[in-house]
């Protein structure tokens, strides 16, 4: 998700700087830019002049609207949720000061207070240079509804002629495309939808559905529950999903652990690992979830 977003930047400022010196930036030095940018910045929130004057809620367009203000002393201090430090921006002038409720020695790095809670993982770090201990917000972007294998064999069906698969290959293949966002507690709805559809029996009367059913149920968003085994095979695919993101690491959860609890690290190698850490822990959760439902689900009742 990051990465598409640094690209459209990319995209939007590349005239302009084409027009300046008649150069092209690529992408790997773009993003270092912007991390650069964000490290050292503040977010100013809209201006009372965006607010409506009826007392009317804001638009979404006036409640993103905000500002980037470079502050070259934010990559000298340390975010830290008990801090009793705060950086504020005087509205008139722009200047940028940090209030800080207790003394401050000389030398010593000065800890202030970080952004609210409802922002991922990425933002924490390539704004704010820091990764939360616990973050429930954070998020992992799957990249298609399956498993490369479950979707390898899918068209391999495809290719030998099969009816069933070119169809669920019809239905499917705008799902595959997209990126699906799953967080601890939440699983997308389309996603859920594209793998009920994917695993439905034929030979079952109450999955035996037409494509233009289908076709109609996908266009209208109407998610449905089918069987306990329809349920089942999805979990197993999101379980096969999970196990394949977390082969492609070099390292394993606890590994990363190991190396943050023994070190020796520096500050860019701890970051990065924390933040491996942190997506990894996510699909061991999504793992753990997808186990449970299953070992609930084999069981007699």
């Amino acid at each position: 998700a990051l990465k598409t977003l640094r690209r459209s930047q990319l995209d939007r400022v590349q005239p302009i700087i084409r027009g300046i010196g008649g150069q092209r930036v690529d992408e790997k030095d773009f993003d270092w830019a912007m991390t650069e940018v964000d490290r050292r910045s503040i977010l100013l929130p809209s201006s009372d002049k965006d607010k409506p004057q009826d007392g009317r809620s804001m638009s979404l367009a006036a409640t993103v609207s905000a500002e980037h203000l470079i502050a070259p002393v934010l990559d000298l201090m340390q975010p830290d949720p008990l801090a009793q430090c705060a950086v504020e921006v005087d509205e008139q002038t722009q200047a940028i000061k940090v209030i800080a409720n207790e003394h401050v020695p000389g030398g010593k790095r000065v800890q202030f207070r970080p952004p609210p809670p409802g922002i991922p993982n990425e933002v924490f770090l390539t704004s704010h240079g820091y990764i939360p201990e616990i973050n429930t917000n954070d998020f992992i972007v799957l990249r298609g509804i399956m498993s490369e294998k479950e979707w390898r064999g899918l068209l391999m069906k495809v290719d030998t002629g099969d009816a069933e698969a070119a169809q669920k290959f019809q239905l499917l293949k705008i799902f595959h495309d997209d990126n699906y966002s799953i967080s601890a507690f939440t699983l997308p709805s389309r996603l859920l939808l594209a793998l009920r559809i994917f695993h439905l029996n034929p030979k079952s009367p109450k999955q035996n559905l037409g494509f233009e059913e289908l076709k109609a149920m996908i266009q209208e968003d109407r998610n449905q529950f089918f069987s306990v085994q329809n349920e089942a095979k999805v979990a197993q695919s999101l379980l096969d999903v999970a196990d394949e993101l977390l082969k492609k690491y070099p390292t394993s959860l606890e590994e990363d652990v190991k190396m943050l609890k023994e070190g020796p690290l520096n500050e860019d190698q701890r970051l990065a690992i924390q933040y491996r850490r942190s997506k990894k822990s996510l699909l061991h959760q999504m793992k753990l979830r997808m186990e449970s439902y299953l070992e609930q689900a084999q069981t007699p009742s």
